[in-house]
């Protein structure tokens, strides 16, 4: 682990990677990470690896390509999908060319199709949006094989990124920027799949090693037994970092998922670990109640520690203009996490690691060492050790604004056995 290049805790690596670059995200983590560690760590067929965030797949995939068993959980419905179309290598490649052959058909001389959300009206062409809509309901209303369906709608997510006039997860709407594209919303999608194709020559025939479940990874999953994994490999949202719900919201309100900003809140944020201020209501937050609960009854040591910095944001939140609550999103994400390490020791063996990676914090300038406390709070839980290895500096961008901290962050590996 003392060899690894800076951009390995995030997602550049796996721009060139077939089916991993099949989607891409900001906040991922590089596939040859997860490759190091089954190396270093001589995993092997009697293996299974445990994934709390699997995101984008990355660790799934690459468990997969190496022949490895691994399972995960994923709490949004959109990126549930789209990993279960980047594990699924079985696709029939005729089979899509006629799916295509007839969407271009139905392309030709149909009406308008209404309505479209409004805030894609935005941030597409009119006869992008038309395209885009077009395929979506062919996908969904004609398509009946599963794998083929969700080969495609991947294909599609991917095209949503590709012709919008916007950046649109970067990891915002980034309304700044103006992108163009040379080719139309269907021949891009058309390009898309074709790359796909080509992509599984080669390992179409291998067997599918990795399951995912649509699961909040702070709750017990029934369905994986207790001991059933040798590992974990993953990377939690890091605190106050990014709100996943709010950065697939268009392709959310595209599918259908959700429709406005309160479907966010309810159909997604409620199952992802809090991790920035609009997952909850301050006016419902009360720190005597809060510390009758368990997490702060099993955990008064590490928790007492901090207090003095989680006060102190508290109170420098009150001089500025957002007054955003960072001090009671700072405890709430260190309950969430204490579930999800709670959760991965049950279902990782004794003897056992978890490698995490994540980044510390310093919300309104000051400074929680977020990983270290998350190791203190694993070893509370019953883990034997922890150790931090750098990965690099992060945050240097932010330093010359007069708004934001100037302390420098950093991103590492939280190894804990």
């Amino acid at each position: 682990m003392e060899s690894l290049h800076k951009e390995i805790g995030t997602a550049k690596d796996n721009r060139t990677s077939p089916v991993h670059d099949w989607y891409r995200f900001t906040a991922g983590f590089s596939y040859k990470l997860v490759e190091k560690i089954i190396e270093e760590e001589t995993l092997g067929a009697a293996d299974r690896i445990y994934e709390s965030f699997a995101g984008c797949g990355t660790t799934l995939v690459s468990a997969q390509k190496k022949g490895i068993s691994a399972i995960g959980h994923e709490g949004q419905e959109l990126l549930f999908d789209v990993i279960n179309a980047k594990l699924n290598w079985e696709v029939e490649a005729n089979h899509v060319s006629d799916v295509i052959t007839h969407i271009k058909s139905r392309l030709i001389g149909q009406a308008e199709r209404l309505p479209y959300h409004e805030l894609l009206k935005t941030l597409y062409s009119a006869g992008d949006l038309y395209e885009l809509y077009v395929i979506k309901d062919y996908l969904e209303n004609e398509v009946t094989n599963e794998n083929t369906y969700l080969f495609l709608k991947l294909a599609l997510t991917q095209t949503l990124h590709k012709v919008s006039i916007h950046p649109i997860a970067v990891p915002y709407i980034s309304r700044s920027k103006t992108l163009s594209s040379t080719l139309s919303a269907a021949e891009m999608f058309e390009k898309t799949v074709n790359k796909m194709i080509d992509d599984l020559k080669g390992i179409e025939n291998k067997q599918r090693t990795s399951e995912i479940f649509l699961h909040d990874s702070r709750l017990l999953n029934a369905a994986i037994p207790d001991n059933h994994c040798t590992i974990c490999i993953t990377s939690p949202p890091y605190l106050n970092n990014l709100d996943y719900g709010e950065v697939s919201k268009v392709c959310s309100h595209f599918y259908g998922i959700t429709d406005s900003w309160n479907d966010v809140t309810e159909k997604v944020r409620k199952k992802l670990v809090t991790g920035a201020t609009t997952h909850y209501k301050k006016s419902d937050f009360s720190l005597d109640e809060w510390k009758k609960g368990i997490f702060y009854e099993n955990n008064k040591v590490v928790l007492d520690g901090i207090m003095p910095n989680i006060l102190a944001i508290g109170e420098e939140s009150k001089k500025r203009k957002g007054k955003k609550s960072f001090d009671i999103l700072s405890l709430y994400y260190f309950e969430d996490m204490y579930k999800v390490l709670l959760e991965m020791r049950r279902i990782l063996r004794p003897g056992s690691k978890a490698y995490l990676v994540l980044g510390d914090s310093a919300p309104y300038g000051v400074y929680l060492d977020t990983i270290a406390i998350l190791g203190q709070i694993a070893c509370r839980l019953g883990f034997n050790n922890y150790r931090i290895v750098p990965i690099r500096v992060r945050g240097t961008k932010w330093m010359s604004l007069k708004y934001r901290h100037n302390l420098q962050l950093s991103e590492s590996i939280l190894i804990i056995e």
